[in-house]
């Protein structure tokens, strides 16, 4: 059950900006936008404001984790409108810092050991602070410097409360709006539930750093700092305290001696290495994450923080994504098509030819362009806009790894503008395919399989009687299942409707409860709950 306090604050806020008038047509739209009308709230009307900004304000006003939300969706132009996500993308997580007290008392109730004999020193002022968590320096008693991750209080609980919150909204609008199919509202708010859930557990952020800090730990491109697991819980993490140049502060790097054009290509380096050699990427890698080390400048090094979003693909998508950079790469644009179709990414039938052209028209002139004029970035954006045309959706982990890319681009081409991301990522790519997919791997994997494949042998004819069977009867079962779903899509078209429903009538309480105070807001606070309660039965 969501909680319902938070419900009608939500209510209230989604009815200042008018969000109810962006929801898409339905023959209930008219009444949901009516409803609207009659909260005070919304009568201060939007002005001149974008339906992005609209939504970007509400996000705001909403709190930290709907913020966090918006910040996700902003990379998701595979399901959203350009004007959407480009306002979200402007979503600011500003949260002041909690007191540093309490924060000592936190950590001081979830170390194994006594406070004193852990730290040396701990500094109740934060270096930085965020909507989750924040993080203060310290030094243990064998003198190494540290800084010291703790939750923020409550944290968890609010998290979860605004969680129900948007899983219940989600669930409503794919009952009721037969189209929200094409981007499946409630998997988009599980696959956020996850992001986040994984920034609340801060062992599996430390296992995410010494993970990474594993796969690096002899390089000399990257460097995590070390976690000191033996200290650490979920909901404090102690890691070694790293002095790095900001990766943002050009002047800085060029004044240590670092080459920014070597810095830059290392980094994309980092990228194929993270993805393709090791399969796990860091999936948060904006500015303020990413340090320089000064030590070496003949051989500039990253220094990482933050591995609380991290992604991995399967081995299937993985080799799905190396194929697919390959193709545009070598501007084998009938090769992309075919990868994305036979992806499975498509909720609708794709018009093979018209996706085919589109796709050329799109990338042909991009990879024609000067070298100054040449990012990789802009173009991932513009195919998402072009896969949101055609109901193709990519797996969050993509979806991750997209992000990254263009956060990967972005530090590279503010440290050195002719950063070419091509030039430097072909061979590793075609090296990483040729290891993974050339003869010699080839022949190991059918070595690896002729005893799976020899044992089964005795078994294809019965296998193939099987199929074919099964062939013969699927007419029936596909009618048999295409009555089952549109019996649940009715049952469930109900059910939205009840809880709209409930949800208008408790708003109706509220005002009459505030404003207006006609003696009808029990009955109809109660009307809503039972109308509610049944929309929400199993």
């Amino acid at each position: 059950m969501p909680p319902f306090a938070r419900l009608f604050s939500v209510a209230l806020v989604v009815c200042r900006y008018r969000l109810l008038s962006l929801l898409p047509a339905h023959p209930i739209r008219p009444l949901l936008v009516f409803l609207q009308y009659l909260v005070p709230t919304s009568w201060r009307g939007t002005g001149d404001l974008s339906e992005g900004e609209r939504l970007r304000l509400a996000l705001e006003e909403l709190g930290p984790i709907f913020i966090k939300f918006g910040q996700l969706m902003a990379t998701r132009r595979d399901l959203l409108p350009p004007d959407w996500t480009d306002s979200l993308a402007r979503l600011q997580d500003q949260v002041a810092p909690f007191d540093g007290g309490e924060a000592r008392q936190k950590v001081q109730a979830n170390l194994p050991k006594p406070f004193d004999q852990v730290f040396a020193t701990f500094d109740e002022r934060p270096l930085a602070a965020a909507s989750v968590a924040q993080v203060h320096p310290a030094t243990l008693l064998d003198g190494r410097e540290v800084v010291v991750k703790v939750l923020r209080p409550g944290v968890e609980m609010r998290v979860e409360r605004d969680l129900r919150v948007m899983g219940f909204g989600a669930r409503i609008l794919e009952k009721l709006w037969a189209d929200s199919r094409y981007f499946h509202p409630v998997r988009v708010v599980r696959d956020y539930q996850s992001v986040i859930r994984g920034e609340l557990d801060l062992e599996q952020e430390a296992s995410n750093s010494e993970t990474m800090r594993r796969h690096f730990l002899f390089s000399s491109l990257l460097h995590i700092p070390e976690v000191h697991l033996d200290v650490s819980s979920r909901q404090v993490m102690i890691s070694d305290r790293i002095y790095g140049i900001p990766v943002n502060d050009i002047e800085r790097i060029k004044a240590a001696g670092i080459d920014p054009r070597a810095l830059a290509e290392r980094g994309v380096e980092i990228f194929f290495a993270q993805v393709f050699r090791h399969n796990f990427f860091h999936a948060d890698m904006h500015p303020g994450n990413i340090f320089v080390n000064p030590a070496n400048p003949d051989l500039p090094q990253y220094m990482a923080v933050d591995c609380a979003i991290a992604g991995r693909l399967s081995r299937h998508d993985l080799n799905v994504l190396g194929r697919m950079v390959l193709a545009v790469m070598r501007e084998d644009y009938p090769m992309l098509v075919d990868l994305v179709i036979r992806a499975g990414w498509s909720n609708a039938p794709i018009d093979r030819h018209r996706f085919e052209q589109e796709a050329t028209q799109l990338l042909a002139p991009v990879r024609s362009a000067s070298l100054e004029q040449l990012e990789f970035a802009p173009l991932i954006l513009r195919l998402f806009d072009l896969a949101r045309e055609y109901h193709i959706e990519a797996p969050v982990q993509y979806v991750l790894l997209m992000k990254t890319l263009v956060h990967i681009e972005g530090l590279g081409r503010s440290i050195y503008p002719q950063l070419d991301i091509w030039t430097v990522g072909r061979p590793l790519l075609e090296a990483w395919m040729m290891e993974e997919y050339g003869p010699a791997a080839t022949l190991n994997k059918l070595r690896n399989r002729l005893p799976e494949w020899t044992a089964q042998l005795p078994e294809m004819p019965d296998l193939l009687r099987d199929a074919l069977e099964n062939l013969r009867d699927h007419p029936q079962r596909q009618r048999d299942m295409e009555f089952r779903l549109a019996l649940n899509l009715r049952r469930n078209r109900r059910r939205a409707l009840a809880g709209i429903g409930g949800v208008a009538l408790g708003l109706l309480a509220g005002i009459d409860a505030l404003l207006v105070g006609s003696g009808w807001a029990w009955p109809l606070g109660g009307a809503g709950a039972v109308l509610l309660a049944w929309s929400l039965r199993a």
